[in-house]
């Protein structure tokens, strides 16, 4: 079932609206359906939730039928596949720049509404934005970028910008436009609508509704006054108070305000949106669905729900299904439907409009919703139709969810890949003939616990809760034993009991043990074996000794031919992370065109240097050694022994690689101190395994010594060496890890 994992060729690109959209990396889609599909098949994507994933699709030759009952999807689909061009974007805005507002025009007018004076120079400039604390009243600082002088950053705001900032036209008719596009006076949801409004501020509420307004006075094309609504919705979301400060990049789940927010510049944001939207080099064709099959690759949009397309496609239709789960995020769906009502009115509501009533949705409601849509997708499909499923900003309970409802309408998971830097899931199923026969909890437990204990001595080494838990569920899917009938009977609670009835298997004594990682809950913890009988070696050390083998016979090696080596020696649930391939490949070749990702094996890694260091180094300690009046004695391991003493005093095992685990255990008993004796060039990524292995680090600071070559070498030539100065130096300078500055891909 494991395969290995597809990559894709590039990072997701920059989207609009893309804090709200699953990341999906270019290629992946593409690369997916050229080894599964054949060329011409018509595709079908339920969910619409990536946009650039059926328009990749349709770029590599295929018709795709995308389904969005959400408007605002449905609008990111239609105009990114026309492909805007800077200068149609550039004329759409200049629409509104010039159109008059009161007695000036509408770009001066928005842009005033910014200005504060710059509190080095003095001179009055425009804001990019103002922070805010959570429910203050006015603004404390602005963040600014001073023509004049070249101040940059954050600024305190004097009382002259404080009473500048406040005095804004009355809002009170903003307001009820907001409201009223959404919800009329007697509508049962307008008491949501105003909770949602307060996510804007009163400035960005008057900015948009005043753009908004005078959208349906502006003599457009219908071409231009699409990209100026296009330009408006990017405005939309920076207006709202869900951009925290300072914050790295954040991807918004629920309408909660930070305790310190921006208040962008809408004007700002509006100019900033024409490079955004940019993101096809050339349009594609875009048709309405009619219920016949495209002769040509086209992108079939159907604004709607997958079970409303008329006519109902039948079983056979789609050779294939490539599609991005959605994740539960009532941010965007409220944003959509407060959005959709502003630019198109109440009535262009109406498909998403239930979503304003649900202010939480927990994994239960999305397994139930997913369910929904893979049960009529079950039943259009024959057993030919290949899915998958990419399931991004992965996590145990959103895997588990997909998963689930897979499960339980008949559709078998026959292949699985992830990747712990991507966080992305690549679920491919096929559709059953029939559905096996429920197990009973008991039973479940029995696979899951075997999944887990097979997992971990395949792996070799203690993993994160993440990846044990996505071992046994898609063990499980592969087995259509996930879904448990008692659970699937109460759908408000079958994703929860069912991950509660999982998490048993962590608690078990007898079958796992917590080696590192937070205590709090068994999700945060590092989980090894309880008693392992056989596991395989390390997983970290194999993926070393692949690493060495390729560079060995490579005279040059592009990062992501060996990555592709890599995936294929470790599919699925194993693929290994970037930290784990960059640091292996770190510790034995050095860069040789980082901006072409080509690397070349360093000199002093050549296996004839290598076995003369070997040669050295069990001459150094023969000769330091009898210098300290030891006898010296073996090879490998070469022993140093007391007279009198039964039990060698040390043992010195020569390696050149950081492989040392299958040596442990003979190595224990050799002497009273078992030292590893290892090039430099192997500490850092020694050091980089005791870190990510709590088990192996435990061994190492127990009963080992690690020493570097080049200790020796000085002990060597140092005149005053003896047993008390040996016996100090080799433990002053320990491996310790330093992570890489280096960019792999």
């Amino acid at each position: 079932m494991n395969v290995p994992y597809i990559s894709g060729t590039a990072p997701p690109p920059e989207c609009p609206l893309g804090r709200y959209i699953p990341p999906i990396p270019d290629g992946m889609a593409k690369a997916w359906a050229r080894a599964n599909l054949k060329p011409g098949d018509w595709i079908l994507d339920p969910f619409g939730s990536n946009p650039l994933v059926p328009i990749e699709l349709v770029r590599a030759g295929y018709p795709v039928l995308v389904t969005a009952n959400n408007p605002i999807q449905a609008f990111l689909v239609r105009i990114l596949a026309s492909a805007p061009k800077r200068e149609d974007l550039v004329a759409a805005l200049s629409d509104l720049a010039v159109a008059p507002k009161g007695d000036e025009r509408m770009e001066p007018y928005i842009r005033r509404l910014y200005q504060v004076n710059c509190a080095d120079c003095g001179t009055i400039i425009e804001a990019d934005a103002f922070l805010w604390k959570k429910e203050a009243d006015q603004p404390f600082a602005a963040l600014v970028d001073c023509p004049n002088c070249g101040a940059h950053g954050e600024q305190d705001l004097n009382p002259e910008d404080l009473e500048r900032l406040t005095d804004l036209p009355p809002a009170r008719l903003h307001q009820a436009r907001a409201l009223n596009r959404i919800a009329d006076s007697e509508d049962p949801l307008r008491p949501q609508v105003e909770s949602a409004l307060t996510a804007y501020p009163l400035r960005p509420l008057i900015v948009l509704q005043t753009i908004i307004n005078k959208l349906d006075s502006l003599d457009q094309t219908p071409r231009r006054r699409d990209l100026l609504i296009a330009l408006v919705l990017s405005a939309a979301d920076k207006g709202n108070t869900l951009w925290a400060y300072p914050s790295p990049r954040e991807r918004p789940r629920q309408i909660v305000i930070p305790g310190v927010y921006q208040e962008k510049n809408l004007w700002k944001a509006l100019e900033a949106a024409i490079d955004t939207w940019q993101v096809l080099p050339d349009p594609i064709p875009v048709v309405e669905y009619d219920g016949g099959k495209p002769e040509q690759p086209v992108l079939v949009l159907f604004e709607g729900r997958v079970r409303e397309l008329e006519p109902m496609p039948t079983g056979g239709t789609f050779p294939g299904v490539i599609t991005t789960i959605p994740r539960p995020n009532q941010a965007f769906w409220t944003f959509s439907a407060l959005w959709t009502g502003w630019i198109w009115g109440q009535n262009a509501v109406d498909p998403i409009r239930q979503v304003l009533s649900r202010q939480r949705y927990d994994w239960n409601w999305h397994t139930n919703a997913l369910m929904g849509i893979f049960n009529l997708l079950h039943r259009l499909s024959d057993y030919e139709c290949k899915t998958l499923c990419l399931v991004a900003e992965l996590e145990p309970m959103l895997l588990l969810s997909t998963l689930l409802a897979s499960d339980s309408v008949g559709w078998q998971l026959v292949a699985y890949a992830q990747s712990e830097d991507d966080k992305i899931a690549q679920c491919h199923f096929t559709s059953l003939r029939n559905l096996p026969e429920p197990v009973p909890s008991a039973q479940l437990l029995t696979k899951a616990r075997q999944a887990a204990s097979d997992y971990l001595d395949q792996r070799g080494e203690p993993a994160h809760f993440d990846t044990i838990h996505a071992a046994i569920i898609t063990s499980l899917a592969h087995g259509n034993i996930l879904a448990i009938d008692t659970f699937m009977e109460n759908e408000n609670q079958f994703a929860s009991e069912t991950g509660r009835l999982l998490e048993t298997v962590f608690q078990e004594d007898d079958l796992l043990t917590r080696v590192g990682g937070g205590t709090a809950s068994v999700d945060t913890g590092i989980w090894w074996l309880h008693a392992p009988m056989n596991p395989q070696p390390p997983m970290i050390d194999r993926l070393e000794d692949i690493v060495l083998q390729y560079i060995t016979s490579h005279s040059q090696t592009r990062a992501e031919d060996l990555k592709q080596t890599v995936y294929e020696a470790f599919p699925g649930i194993y693929t290994p992370s970037h930290d784990d391939l960059l640091n292996c490949l770190e510790s034995y070749a050095k860069p040789l065109d980082p901006e072409a990702r080509l690397w070349q094996l360093q000199e002093s890694e050549q296996p004839e240097t290598r076995q003369q260091d070997i040669n050295e180094m069990r001459s150094s300690l023969t000769e330091i050694g009898q210098t300290l009046d030891y006898l010296v004695k073996g090879d490998d391991p070469l022993l140093w022994i007391d007279p009198g003493e039964a039990v060698p005093t040390y043992s010195f095992h020569i390696l050149t690689t950081a492989i040392v685990k299958k040596h442990m255990r003979e190595f224990l008993s050799a002497a009273q101190t078992p030292i590893l004796l290892i090039p430099g060039g192997r500490a850092n990524l020694l050091a980089y395994k005791e870190e990510r292995d709590p088990v192996l680090k435990a061994a190492l600071d127990r009963d080992f010594v690690v020493v570097k070559f080049r200790l020796i070498r000085d002990l060597k030539a140092n005149p005053l060496i003896s047993r008390d100065l040996f016996m100090e130096q080799i433990r002053v300078d320990p491996p310790e890890y330093r992570s890489s500055q280096l960019a792999l891909f």
